[in-house]
Order: C-alpha cells, then structure tokens, then sequence
C-alpha cells in the first residue's frame, strides 16, 4: 500500500459510535463495512491481512491507500470482493476499515465471522460498535 491515510480532528468525530445512525437503517448482519482498531504497525497489519486473503484464496492489489481482495469464484451475487484502508492515529495506533466492494453480503459477514475476525484476533485492540476486550 502505497499511502497510509492520516486523519484530521473532523475525521476521527465522524468515526464515533454516537455519530453512526446506520444502526436506525441496517441491521448488524447487513453492514457491507466493518472497523476496527489496532496497536501494530501498519506492515504488521497489512501482512496479517495479506496472509488471510491467501488463505481465503483471495488475489491481492495495492491500489492507492488500498488493499483490494478479490475472490476468483462467483456467488449468489458475483465474486466476494473485500477492501481494506488503514487509517494512522499515531504510528502506533490505526484504524482499520474493511468494506465488501462487490459479492453477497450475508457471504461478506459469514466471512468475517467465520474466518476474518478469528484471524485478526491478535491484531486487534476493539471492533468499533462494539465493548473493547482485552485479554
């Protein structure tokens, strides 16, 4: 990934939970976007996620400030598509976005649950919407 994005005051009020009214539209199982925060490196972060896109079988480009994974198959809706960006607090502290760009939805969120999350578990300090868990 070429850039990493930094973020102004403006940027980081918009993230706050108690500025997301998706929840009043779309249920948690429909959210084609996911967040989280992480204490890792920016290299750290984007090598977990390439080793998960490979073992997902997903093909991998850096376009931009992005990382694109892309499945080869089709599903119900076309081939699952994943973005992510990293967005830099601190050069200890980032935001991660992970947001279906293409494919099914409810394949996007069995994704994530099934084989995502349990993946990023080492890497991630909280999944924003919900209780920050450490352990």
């Amino acid at each position: 990934m070429a850039k990493l994005t930094n973020l102004n005051a403006f940027d980081i009020i918009s993230l706050s939970s108690g500025f997301d009214l998706s929840g009043l539209f779309v249920e948690n199982d429909e959210k084609k976007e996911v967040q989280f925060t992480s204490t890792h490196t920016f290299s750290s972060i984007t090598s977990k996620l390439g080793d998960i896109a490979q073992n997902l079988k997903l093909k991998v480009k850096k376009q931009g400030g992005l990382m694109k994974m892309e499945g080869t198959s089709g599903g119900r809706k076309g081939a699952l598509a994943i973005d992510a960006e990293i967005f830099e607090f601190t050069p200890s502290f980032h935001l991660v976005e992970l947001r279906k760009s293409s494919g099914d939805t409810l394949e996007f969120q069995k994704t994530l649950k099934q084989d995502v999350r349990p993946a990023l578990k080492d890497i991630v300090w909280a999944w924003q919407g919900q209780p920050h868990q450490q352990s």
